[in-house]
């Protein structure tokens, strides 16, 4: 039986170049390697630039269409083309993230890899948490970071009016917020379904009651749900008046991401693999 002495140096070297250590232990175990596969699934493959076409194509290609048709003055057609932008861009990628995360963590199930990856030295909320990141930061480069800067561009090619850049980009960070809500929302409903169905369902439906019912919501429940979002968003880009109480949505979001990332990683850790 040959040895490791008498291996090769540089074949040892060779074989070894492909592993990466990983220390057991600790909640955030292996995360660091999940976190590496879950971006490679973003960045290493098409889906990148699959997302990049699909959002400026949609968010961009509407604004500019919108740019270029009305007739009216630059300061009112500068108001009409990000009131369409950024609302847009809050109910579309809503439903892009209820569609792409809907088999996240089912599907994993299903294929039986979980439980592969959690006999490893990998930890559960290191698995979930690894998620999060790599679909936050794919989202949120291909169809927030991007099509705005493009539509920074086209405005300022088409509309004679300036846009304020400040104030866009804060409205820009409400579009950003409103995605993490869906993002955790479709996570944790996969946690609680075990199958795509229940979960693109019900996210669905709760997007589309936001952009299609919101004006028969009674205001103190309408206030703590995401569904402002899309108003606030224009309304802090164009430095216009901001309505009453106008934070309460934004902070009620915020709490409930945590509570859905608590519930996730919750449920998660009681899933038997």
């Amino acid at each position: 039986m040959a040895t490791n002495s008498t291996l090769d140096p540089n074949t040892l070297l060779a074989a070894r170049q492909e592993l990466v250590p990983a220390r057991s232990g600790g909640w955030l175990g292996g995360f660091s390697n999940l976190l590496r596969k879950e971006l490679g699934q973003w960045w290493g493959t098409k889906m990148w630039w699959v997302q990049i076409i699909i959002w400026v194509l949609i968010l961009n290609g509407i604004s500019a269409i919108v740019a270029m048709t009305e007739s009216l003055d630059p300061g009112q057609l500068l108001q009409e083309v990000v009131q369409t932008f950024l609302p847009m861009s809050v109910g579309a990628i809503a439903l892009g993230t209820v569609i792409t995360v809907q088999g996240a963590i089912v599907g994993e199930k299903e294929l039986g890899t979980a439980a592969w990856v959690m006999s490893k030295p990998a930890s559960r909320s290191a698995f979930i948490l690894a998620k999060v990141v790599a679909y936050t930061s794919g989202f949120w480069m291909t169809a927030i970071v991007i099509p705005s800067a493009i539509f920074v561009v086209i405005t300022r090619q088409l509309v004679a009016a300036p846009l304020a850049i400040q104030p866009f980009l804060v409205g820009v960070a409400v579009v950003a917020l409103s995605q993490l809500f869906y993002l955790m929302l479709t996570l944790m409903l996969g946690t609680i379904f075990n199958s795509r169905g229940p979960i693109a369902g019900i996210g669905i439906a709760f997007v589309m009651t936001g952009l299609l019912l919101k004006g028969m919501i009674p205001m103190p429940v309408l206030m703590i749900t995401p569904w402002p979002l899309p108003d606030i968003s224009a309304f802090v880009a164009l430095g216009m008046p901001l309505p009453p109480n106008w934070y309460v949505p934004i902070v009620a979001v915020i709490c409930w991401i945590v509570v859905m990332t608590a519930v996730t990683l919750w449920r998660f850790s009681r899933e038997e693999f």
